[in-house]
């Protein structure tokens, strides 16, 4: 395999004669724009996420009110399955 010499002329990223000094000014300053604007929605989408995390640690896990009714409805149904086991005792007794 043969050793080729290193490139030392690159081409450059635009040819200079692409833009007047105008178009130059024009393109940084909406490219800046743009950069900011894109932080912007980066820095509020990280505070959203933050805070939406912070939220859900926060929040407890169970709530009293919830607890009430499923309680109630669980002895309803104990209490149903111990009448019918009663009455197949009886019954097949």
């Amino acid at each position: 395999m043969a050793i080729q010499p290193k490139h030392s002329d690159l081409p450059p990223r635009y040819d200079v004669t692409d833009f007047t000094n105008e178009q130059r000014h024009r393109f940084t300053t909406v490219a800046n724009e743009a950069h900011r604007r894109r932080t912007l929605y980066q820095r509020a989408l990280e505070k959203k996420l933050v805070s939406a995390a912070k939220e859900r640690a926060v929040k407890p896990l169970l709530s009293s009110g919830r607890g009430k009714p499923n309680k109630t409805r669980q002895v309803i149904w104990l209490v149903t399955f111990l009448l019918i086991g009663l009455w197949m005792m009886y019954m097949f007794a």
